[in-house]
């Protein structure tokens, strides 16, 4: 069977639930009935995506008279974007087991779930575009059904800023991504992608720079490259959870694919700057991303942080593998593309997870303040071991699966010297550098998110009184079982992996990458091989040789519970533990220059004559640096302009065909010289 015919099954499932969302979604049978119908076209994305990873491309279709406004529907799966249709199609149906149990049935819910499934199918329309206009509509309409789906509670006005911001930058992005198309299109004369890529010799030099250019700062809109990434910060919290599940999970690595797909299909560049930008810009993402996710108390918020940081991992590994396929290193660019689309699954995954999980937390406690949690480990069990297996891969900590594509990121960076640039190697060096900080400050920054809201004391009544039953478990069961399988099987994924970088790259690095024994060794490289099946085998080996000793050696005696040593307190209280701003003081003291932090103390009355202080109000709010230094004068400059042109829409008729009258002269003098 093609697999263009298993995805007309999927768009036709999410089409059909859509539709029964909006009609049915007020009821819970609807409402599971579409949720239902979306799992099903999920399935039928992975196996799609699946197909396309281990067979290749398949040839650009145009079904029957279909058109959309401008040229014919094409449509062609290709091995580049297989794994990112796997992505969505597995975070299609671990959101559809976790919406029925997180969403209310009511007539907002109907609408709210029609949005989300055409959402998820102009996904999918974006990654099988055979055609340039079929993926610039494909690529409108995601963003404007996102923009709807931030728009879940549109009477909050942090709602309205969220989806303004997110809507706003889009469609600036949107402008660039359409300039680089035209570009292409005019210089190849042509609107299929894979003319275009055929054709890519005939761009100059200059126009394909141009052109690449446009296409990396259009895409890392959506990406989150900082200092495009504003958006994703205010989006994020404000949308529903699996609303900002789907946006992390699938729309931000829809801006990365983008970026691949002009990188490494329509129009790789000559020489080794454009690799060299992309992976600067990727680094400093990643580095910026945690940095201020570090200062973040609310748990969406953080995580969105987090997102840029991933996302600029990702771009990294692509950077590089442009840099080494310019001084033809072939092998190590195949091995970073193959490095970075790894990424992608894995930051797909454990970070869905974690905004599921993130909304479990708010429905339970009311609050996503870490501040105003504690203790959830006791009152959301199952909950705290899905979100610590996503905190140990997004940490990037063996065995789990995040750890093992930085990993291979990593070790392909080191190989910088095998460029034969002395600058260039320096470069890529300070990349690795900085993607080791990043990583550092990773595990620091999880360390906090995770230990703060399950670990220690209820810090608020609401925290003390959260209960599990109600909340939804299996979706984010399932992401958290595809992390341990990404980490465990990561030979079988690495092997679908290196088809794709042969079909992509024209090189094959089977033999190389996988000698057997299910051990992994980068290309090129001779000191470094590791088995993550054995890792993983060995890790939980370890861990359960002391288990065992305590179980065989303990005491069958009943147990007597006596008072732990407190060091001298009378008792020890909630507020007496480490607040999520406290345990992360020392990094946002260091790096005070990024935050550039308002500070205000103040005393809410004198202290009495008895010696006892009175409150003492301690308040810090950090500078948003890009939003104030660059947004808000292009903002200013905006509304100067709109001010200045306001006199032109007076309401007269006259006026107004006068103004028509000088537009039509004005091009017919242009057309005349």
């Amino acid at each position: 069977m093609n697999p263009l015919d298993i995805l007309y099954g999927a768009a036709g499932a999410w089409l059909a639930a859509a539709v029964t969302g909006l009609l049915c979604g007020s009821w819970r049978p609807g409402l599971r009935t579409c949720c239902g119908l979306s799992a099903l076209a999920g399935a039928a994305a992975v196996a799609a995506g699946g197909w396309s990873l281990v067979y290749g491309d398949t040839r650009v279709v145009a079904p029957g008279p279909a058109t959309i406004v401008g040229g014919p529907l094409q449509l062609q799966l290709t091995s580049l974007a297989g794994v990112f249709v796997a992505l969505l199609g597995i975070v299609a149906v671990a959101i559809a087991l976790y919406a029925p149990r997180y969403h209310e049935p009511s007539r907002g819910t109907g609408v709210y779930l029609a949005t989300y499934n055409l959402a998820l199918l102009a996904c999918l329309a974006v990654l099988a575009a055979g055609g340039m206009v079929t993926f610039l509509v494909a690529w409108e309409t995601m963003s404007l059904t996102c923009y709807l789906i931030i728009l879940r509670h549109p009477r909050s006005g942090e709602t309205a800023r969220g989806a303004f911001w997110f809507l706003a930058l889009s469609e600036i992005g949107f402008l660039l991504v359409v300039a680089a198309f035209v570009i292409l299109s005019a210089k190849t004369h042509a609107t299929e992608l894979d003319v275009m890529a055929a054709r890519g010799h005939l761009v100059p030099g200059g126009w394909r720079a141009a052109a690449y250019l446009l296409a990396l700062t259009g895409f890392g809109f959506k990406a989150g490259l900082v200092p495009l990434h504003v958006w994703l910060p205010e989006a994020h919290p404000v949308a529903p959870a699996d609303g900002s599940a789907f946006l992390s999970g699938v729309v931000v690595k829809l801006g990365a694919y983008g970026i691949a797909l002009f990188a490494f299909r329509l129009v790789p560049v000559a020489g080794s700057w454009p690799g060299l930008i992309t992976m600067g810009a990727g680094a400093v993402s990643a580095a910026i991303g945690i940095l201020y996710a570090l200062r973040e108390r609310d748990i969406k918020r953080f995580l969105a942080f987090s997102t840029i940081e991933n996302t600029g991992i990702i771009v990294t590994a692509f950077g590089a593998a442009m840099v080494f396929r310019a001084y033809h290193q072939l092998a190590l660019a195949a091995f970073l593309l193959i490095a970075g689309l790894y990424h992608v699954a894995n930051h797909g995954c454990y970070k869905t997870l974690l905004f599921m999980e993130a909304g479990v937390i708010e429905h339970a406690t009311g609050t996503r303040d870490m501040d105003r949690l504690g203790g959830l480990v006791h009152r959301l069990p199952r909950g705290a071991v899905i979100a610590f297996i996503g905190t140990l891969g997004i940490a990037a900590l063996p065995p789990l699966n995040g750890f093992v594509s930085e990993w291979l990121i990593f070790q392909g960076l080191f190989q910088g010297f095998r460029t034969g640039s002395h600058l260039t190697a320096i470069l890529i060096v300070l990349a690795a550098a900085t993607l080791g900080l990043t990583g550092g400050l990773a595990i620091y920054a999880f360390v906090r998110g995770f230990g703060i809201p399950y670990l220690g004391m209820p810090r608020t009544t609401a925290a003390a009184g959260a209960r599990e039953s109600g909340q939804p478990v299996a979706g984010p069961a399932l992401l958290a079982v595809a992390c341990v399988a990404l980490a465990v099987g990561a030979p079988v994924m690495l092997a679908a992996l290196s088809r794709t970088a042969r079909t992509v790259t024209g090189t094959s690095l089977g033999p190389l990458l996988l000698p057997g024994k299910l051990t992994v060794i980068p290309a090129h490289t001779d000191f470094s091989a590791f088995s993550p099946t054995y890792l993983t085998v060995f890790l939980v080996a370890a861990c359960a040789v002391p288990a065992l000793i305590y179980l065989a050696g303990r005491p069958r005696a009943g147990s007597v519970s006596v008072p732990v040593w407190d060091g001298g307190m009378v008792s020890f209280r909630p507020r007496m533990q480490y607040s999520a701003m406290t345990f992360s003081a020392p990094t946002r003291v260091t790096f005070d220059a990024l935050y550039r932090p308002a500070v205000s103390v103040r005393r809410a009355s004198d202290d009495d004559p008895a010696g006892r202080s009175g409150p003492v109000h301690y308040e810090a709010q950090v500078t948003p640096v890009f939003e104030q230094y660059l947004y808000r004068p292009v903002v200013r400059a905006v509304e100067w302009l709109a001010d200045v042109v306001r006199p032109l829409q007076s309401g007269d008729v006259n006026l107004y065909l006068l103004y028509v009258f000088l537009v039509v002269l004005l091009a017919y003098l242009l057309g005349a010289v």
